[in-house]
């Protein structure tokens, strides 16, 4: 559980709290992004808005440190800057990057998941961050669910329990930085995307209790500062059982926030939507009332508002007597507490990372890569023997349409890389068309060819290889080429769509740490020891279910 804060402390949120104003309130509640605004346009918010948050991505240290500080200062209260910090320093372009938690989760080692909430902790906070939103703790038991996948550590409870809680600890060890656990009352049975629908945790309350519950209880007892509710029902415990697609998410459910994870849990931290934006919330209530229904219902932060809008709305609920004060103030009571336990009141940054500490992150990540590498297949052949200055092919596939330049899903760039490192030349193709690919992998005796599907890289599925027309050949390549070697970085569980491919090493995620060791176990410089986290689908003779 979380440490009562020090006597300093609960003075400064007492005195901050008693000298607001109800604009000033309602401001804490909101936690807006805009990863295109200059530092100017921030200000200019300011100017308007009370704001008590704010969130970050796409940004080099020095700029965001520079921006941090003229925020914070024309700030009355000091702001909580945020960031999805799921795998490393990631809202940074140079924070260190670690393997995906899926990636993490085959690796199986407490110490590094430590290292890796310590380091993100320490590059986040020198900065000028202070929250991230993470860890996962979802359960992945359905391998078609597309917002976990390689996003989730593991569909094994103890597995998730021994990581999340290592990775909850160092990042809030010292008090540097606030974790949040996502996404309750948990993802990973549906196969719907909370981005599009109201997902639902269609589990008994009693196994829930057994699974997701002894999860949820655990990292609450390592004292995770803060919880996400994600737009996800839980019908049996809701009373909706028998009409579970009814159920209210999470995000506008008092119920499962105030009797379930604060009551029945004891959860006394703070509490931020999931991206509000999404059609698993906005389909559920018309846009007036989505930020006024989800303070009222039990949330501390509504997270991505439409930031004028719904200030002017939570300030005319509560003049109107729709949304109590003494429920803003409490949410603004947590908000300033989690902003004291921090001490963003004496200090919102951090010492700066020694030169010696980033080679050790950066190594904490190789080793974590190395330790995950996974063979799910083997056609038992040895490593590839490959003379210097041999010619090899590689072949990514894969939507690599980026969000925008803040969210840029890139090629595999690492992997050939390290290739040509090692003297041999590379050519390369990213989703070539059939007739391209036959003749290129004639000319080569290896082919790597490399899949490429993460969550997010197209909304409502993990299942977005390229496959139209045309593009078929690399599905059955190997059948007419004598060594071509996949690894999926992603996406574990192609075997099911790719149920005849000889051989299959999965790397779990396309960090370039990642990259460099699927290289390494193909070239026969290290062994796949990870342990595969997940159980894969099988097909089986089984009876249809009428019902």
């Amino acid at each position: 559980m979380q440490m009562p804060l020090t006597a300093d402390q609960q003075r400064w949120v007492d005195a901050t709290l008693d000298a607001m104003t109800l604009p000033q309130i309602i401001g804490q509640l909101l936690c807006p992004t805009s990863p295109r605004a200059t530092t100017e346009d921030w200000l200019d918010l300011l100017k308007k808005i009370p704001l008590g948050a704010l969130t970050v991505r796409g940004i080099s240290t020095p700029a965001l440190r520079e921006r941090m500080q003229i925020l914070q200062d024309a700030s009355t209260v000091p702001l909580l800057a945020a960031g999805d910090l799921e795998h490393g320093a990631v809202a940074l372009t140079d924070g260190t990057e670690f393997p995906w938690m899926m990636a993490a989760g085959a690796a199986d080692d407490v110490e590094l998941m430590t290292i890796m909430g310590q380091a993100t902790a320490a590059e986040a906070r020198y900065a000028g961050i202070h929250w991230t939103f993470s860890p996962v703790i979802d359960l992945n038991y359905n391998f078609n669910n597309p917002i976990t996948n390689v996003r989730a550590i593991s569909d094994e409870p103890d597995r998730v329990i021994r990581l999340a809680t290592a990775f909850v600890k160092g990042l809030q060890a010292d008090g540097r930085l606030a974790a949040t656990a996502k996404h309750f009352p948990g993802d990973g049975v549906d196969d719907r995307d909370q981005h599009l629908s109201t997902s639902v945790n269609s589990l008994p309350f009693a196994q829930w209790q057994q699974t997701f519950g002894r999860v949820w209880r655990a990292v609450i007892e390592a004292g995770v500062m803060c919880v996400m509710p994600g737009h996800i029902a839980l019908p049996d415990y809701q009373g909706y059982a028998d009409r579970p697609e009814e159920a209210p998410p999470a995000t506008l459910s008092p119920k499962l926030l105030n009797d379930l994870l604060r009551g029945e849990l004891g959860f006394d931290g703070l509490l931020i939507s999931d991206a509000s934006g999404m059609i698993g919330l906005t389909s559920r209530v018309p846009s007036r009332e989505r930020a006024v229904q989800s303070i009222q219902s039990g949330l501390d932060v509504y997270l991505f508002p439409e930031t004028l809008k719904d200030y002017e709305r939570l300030l005319q609920a509560v003049k109107d007597g729709v949304l109590s004060e003494e429920r803003v103030r409490d949410a603004a009571r947590r908000v300033l507490t989690l902003k004291a336990r921090l001490n963003l009141q004496v200090d919102p940054f951090g010492p700066k990372p020694s030169v010696n500490d980033i080679e050790s992150y950066r190594a904490a990540a190789q080793r974590m890569a190395d330790k995950s590498m996974v063979i799910l297949r083997s056609d038992g052949r040895p490593p590839v023997q490959l003379a210097p200055g041999s010619r090899v092919l590689t072949v990514t596939i894969g939507q690599l349409s980026p969000f925008n330049k803040f969210m840029p899903l890139l090629d595999l760039d690492a992997f050939d890389d390290e290739l040509r490192q090692r003297g041999f030349v590379v050519e390369h193709l990213l989703n070539p068309e059939d007739d391209l690919l036959l003749a290129k992998a004639a000319e080569y005796d290896v082919v790597f060819l490399n899949l490429f599907a993460l969550p997010y890289m197209l909304l409502g599925t993990v299942r977005n290889l390229v496959g139209h027309l045309g593009h078929w050949a690399w599905r059955w390549l190997w059948a007419d080429h004598p060594q071509v070697l996949v690894t999926s970085f992603g996406n574990p569980y192609v075997l099911h769509e790719m149920p005849h491919l000889p051989n299959l090493l999965a790397a779990y995620g396309n960090s370039a740490v990642s990259q460099r060791a699927a290289v390494k176990v193909w070239l026969g410089e290290i062994e796949a020891t990870g342990d595969c986290p997940v159980r894969l689908p099988k097909v089986a003779i089984r009876r249809l279910s009428m019902e």
